[in-house]
């Protein structure tokens, strides 16, 4: 199991708590990390497009879709990568097949498709956390 409390961000002036992570993109060539929402509400795990050449992932052929993000549509092209997340005591890395879009989101979005189809979640509001536990159809190694 992994379980990242939700950090505290000020917002204007309140205090927003959020179920983030950081996450390792590794491509080919490298590899990038980065501040992560869990998003169970996105359908695909999105990262900037500005990292493709870093890490060196092969883009698959565009499929049409599209990111909407504040009213305005972008386009979003797939790779294949893998994804690694760390609790301080359990390492996950598992094959991901991920979206990369020119969107200025302000996280990365781990959602179903890459991540979230791979584990169950649970948001505990409340006591402001969020528990990952893999399900059969995890392709990665856990260490």
């Amino acid at each position: 199991m992994l379980r990242f409390p939700y950090p505290s961000e000020l917002v204007g002036v309140a205090v927003r708590w959020r179920p983030v992570a950081r996450v390792n993109i590794v491509g080919p060539r490298g590899s990038r990390r980065y501040k992560a929402l869990f998003d169970p509400g996105s359908d695909d795990t999105v990262f900037p497009l500005a990292i493709v050449p870093r890490i060196g992932a092969s883009l698959r052929p565009d499929t049409g879709e599209r990111l909407r993000w504040r009213g305005q549509v972008y386009p979003l092209r797939f790779g294949d990568v893998e994804l690694e997340l760390t609790d301080s005591v359990s390492v996950w890395r598992w094959p991901a097949t991920v979206g990369f879009s020119t969107a200025p989101i302000q996280y990365v979005l781990l959602g179903t498709r890459g991540c979230l189809q791979f584990c169950d979640a649970m948001f505990r509001g409340d006591d402001r956390f969020v528990e990952l536990e893999p399900n059969r159809s995890y392709p990665g190694s856990i260490t």
